[in-house]
């Protein structure tokens, strides 16, 4: 019954299913293991899978002894397939474990191979010494042969799984993984044919040898395939990692050097050769302390190296010609075994990084066109002095008209200009303190200690002496503010705000000069600024008051009409003078609004009066901002108010003054002419005061020249100068009217000339709007 060549077909089928199981089971184990690699290892799935196994083998075993004898079966207790189940399962565990630990772990790995090895070895000998006991005749030669040949089985298949477990780098394919787990559990099981046969007797020798010989050819087969497959997938994936760390080596756009433990170089790539100048050669054998000048910060480093820490830090690299670079070394340990046995050094130059940086960090504080320092140095410099409690000046320069330079000769020109400017005030200060340019033509000079008059006054004297810029020469008028720490203020903020008050200051005064801050001067802002804050809800409630004051017919002195004037009672701060709040509201953008509204509510007092008398009705002169006059739309809004309140330009004259006229001629005439074809009149205010240029009279059709108040309060001195404006009038067929009358002779003076309107105090002050209404409105003759 016991013949392994000539069993039944059947005995065949359980060999089969016993490898099939088995290799079923070598996968199940590869693919949890490689899961338990990936996540937490739990006493469950180890549990799961050693119960697998002891399932498995109880399985295999039952399987085996039908293939040889299913008579025996009888003789199985459940005490012996108990067995098997508790052995197969120390197994499964066994194997799980060793399969999970890397394979350098040689000693440990050793241990536990032998310990599988002995497990599958009992388990194989079992079956003879418990169903076969009165056939053993135990051969010793064979026990010793199939002890080495269990033994390297083991250790076969403990390679081609583990390497399959931790497979990081080795590509395996579907078809090694099946055939590896076949050829697993065929070799299992022709362990337990080979030991079988090692111990139990057969009918003849002859089918005792084949009966041994057999199994054992096949075992060696599979320990041939388990040892030499994953060697083939070794061996290439060691192939293509040292050519990729190759190239990574070679082809690094940074200088890589492998450096040995004694600090000899021992390999360099190609970039190492153009970073440090010598060829690839000599690099070979350098000592790598020799490219280093510093050797403590070297040494330091290279200890640390030596230690097992990677390190990365910044120094000088010697050239082959002497010269130092900059370069960033990146120090990279070479561990082998657990042991440094070197390191490399990865390195680039950062010469021109560094430059980049300095050049970066110079334009952070400097300006780029005057390379002088900028607000945020000049802020750091303060705050130094502030630190240290050192008293110092700050003069915060503007010049006028340097816009104009912009605007007539182009913003290069402009730069030109700028670039001698900081070199004069850099000449000027000569050392004593530092100039900054803080935005535009604006510089800030910090003068540490010493007043900061004197060297105002150097830079207003400086800057009165023309400069050349190319085949031009210029003057430029500086207007400086001057503030000091810590008598002024103790903050940088306040102390910039303060310079900035008094610099603002020297500029009403005309320029070309300087202003020492005083308290004061900030009150006067925050004045000006609750004012421009206020003006906008004056104009909302219509807050402002209508004053008219009468023109007269200088010898007849009859009224011939009268100006409008503004006039604000503030709830709290009382009268605020024209002179007070329209400067700011000009300044703010506000006069538009507030002209406007004087425009139409003027317009709308003339169609009251134009119901009662219309040709007792004076004509009102309303002012004109130079704001206001040049918005596109204004004469098409002056048009349209007309219209609404149905009322004619002939009622109205507008004051306009020089700085108007000296604008854009073309549009001023655009304008005048449309204002002109609804009747308004067009006089000029303040006439001598301004940039007056008798040119534009010629070419813009104006009707009346406003003789100014200045040369009429000393026209004794000034009679000259009114007799040439009446004559220059009379000449162009222009009416004169002399502002600021206020004795009898001054109006005699004016008759005497020619002039015959005249305004002023001599006649009447300026009258609230019901005030003047019931004095000249109701008391005009019909038919004037």
């Amino acid at each position: 019954m016991f013949s392994f060549i000539d069993i039944p077909g059947i005995h065949l089928i359980y060999t089969i299913f016993s490898v099939l199981l088995l290799s079923v089971l070598t996968s199940v184990v590869l693919y949890v293991s490689q899961h338990m690699m990936r996540t937490v290892v739990t006493a469950r799935k180890v549990v799961m899978v050693s119960s697998l196994a002891g399932v498995s083998g109880t399985l295999a075993t039952f399987l085996f002894i039908l293939s040889i004898d299913a008579n025996q079966l009888k003789q199985a207790s459940a005490l012996f397939f108990l067995s098997i189940f508790l052995v197969s399962t120390m197994g499964g565990a066994i194997t799980l474990r060793m399969i999970r630990i890397p394979i350098e772990n040689t000693q440990y790995n050793l241990l536990l191979s032998i310990l599988l090895a002995f497990i599958i070895y009992a388990l194989h000998i079992f079956t003879p010494f418990a169903l076969y006991a009165d056939r053993i005749h135990i051969n010793p030669a064979e026990v010793i042969v199939t002890i080495a040949l269990t033994q390297s089985t083991v250790f076969s298949m403990f390679r081609f799984l583990n390497m399959y477990t931790h497979r990081r780098q080795i590509k395996w394919s579907k078809f090694t993984l099946l055939a590896g787990s076949f050829m697993t559990g065929v070799g299992i099981v022709g362990l337990g044919y080979s030991i079988f046969a090692a111990f139990v007797s057969s009918p003849s020798a002859e089918d005792e040898r084949l009966l041994f010989l057999l199994p054992v050819g096949i075992v060696l087969f599979i320990n041939i395939f388990l040892t030499v497959i994953p060697l083939f997938y070794r061996n290439r994936t060691l192939l293509t990692m040292h050519q990729l760390y190759q190239s990574l080596f070679d082809d690094n756009p940074y200088a890589v050097f492998a450096v040995e433990a004694d600090n000899t170089i021992q390999h360099a790539n190609k970039k190492s050769a153009h970073l440090t100048g010598f060829d690839n050669d000599s690099i070979p054998c350098l000592d790598a302390a020799s490219l280093f000048p510093d050797k403590e910060t070297f040494q330091k480093n290279l200890a640390l190296l030596k230690s097992g820490s990677p390190q990365q830090w910044d120094t000088k690299l010697v050239q082959r010609s002497g010269e130092q670079i900059d370069v960033h070394v990146t120090g990279i340990p070479t561990i082998i075994r657990k042991q440094v046995v070197g390191y490399f050094l990865v390195m680039n130059d950062t010469s021109q990084t560094k430059e980049t940086a300095k050049q970066i960090q110079f334009l952070a504080y400097h300006d780029d066109l005057t390379r002088l320092p900028n607000r945020r140095l000049m802020q750091q410099t303060m705050q130094r002095y502030t630190k240290k409690h050192k008293p110092f000046s700050i003069m915060l320069i503007d010049y006028d008209l340097f816009k104009r330079i912009n605007d007539i000769f182009g913003h290069s020109f402009g730069d030109e200009v700028l670039m001698e400017t900081a070199d004069r005030l850099t000449r000027i200060l000569d050392g004593s303190g530092t100039v900054h340019r803080v935005g535009g033509d604006e510089f800030l000079l910090i003068i540490p200690g010493k007043p900061a008059t004197q060297i105002a006054q150097s830079i207003v004297k400086k800057f009165q002496q023309p400069m050349r810029i190319q085949e031009y020469e210029l003057v430029l008028q500086a207007s400086i503010g001057i503030a000091s720490y810590p008598a002024d203020a103790e903050d940088m903020d306040n102390l910039y705000k303060y310079a900035d008050i008094a610099m603002y200051q020297t500029k009403e005064n005309g320029g070309n000069s300087y202003t020492v801050f005083q308290q004061e001067m900030a009150e006067k802002q925050v004045l000006r600024f609750e004012i421009e804050h206020e003006l906008q809800k004056a104009i909302e409630t219509q807050a402002f008051d209508l004053y008219f004051q009468p023109k007269f017919h200088s010898f007849k002195r009859n009224i011939t009409g009268a100006e409008v004037l503004l006039r604000w009672n503030h709830p709290e701060r009382g009268f605020i003078p024209p002179n007070v709040f329209i400067p700011i509201a000009e300044e703010s953008g506000l006069i538009v609004e507030i002209e406007r509204s004087v425009i139409e509510r003027v317009m709308a007092c003339l169609a009251d009066w134009d119901h009662a008398a219309e040709s007792a009705i004076p004509r009102i002169s309303i002012n004109v901002s130079v704001s206001t006059f040049l918005q596109d739309d204004f004469s098409a809004f002056f048009c349209d108010r007309l219209q609404h309140y149905n009322i004619s330009g002939c009622l109205l004259e507008l004051e306009i003054t020089e700085r108007v006229v000296m604008q854009n001629e073309t549009k001023i005439n655009m304008i005048l002419q449309q204002l002109r074809e609804t009747g308004v009149r067009i006089s000029i205010d303040d006439f001598g005061t301004g940039y007056s240029s008798l040119s534009y009279l010629d070419k813009l059709k104006v009707d009346i020249l406003k003789i100014d108040q200045t040369f009429i309060q000393h026209i004794q001195h000034n009679q000259t100068i009114v007799a040439a404006i009446q004559s220059l009038a009379d000449n162009l067929q222009l009416h004169t009217i002399a502002e600021g009358v206020e004795t009898e002779e001054q109006l005699q003076k004016i008759r005497s000339l020619g002039c015959t309107e005249v305004q002023g105090y001599l006649f009447s002050k300026p009258l609230p709007q019901a005030d003047f209404e019931a004095s000249y409105i109701e008391q005009i003759p019909a038919g004037h």
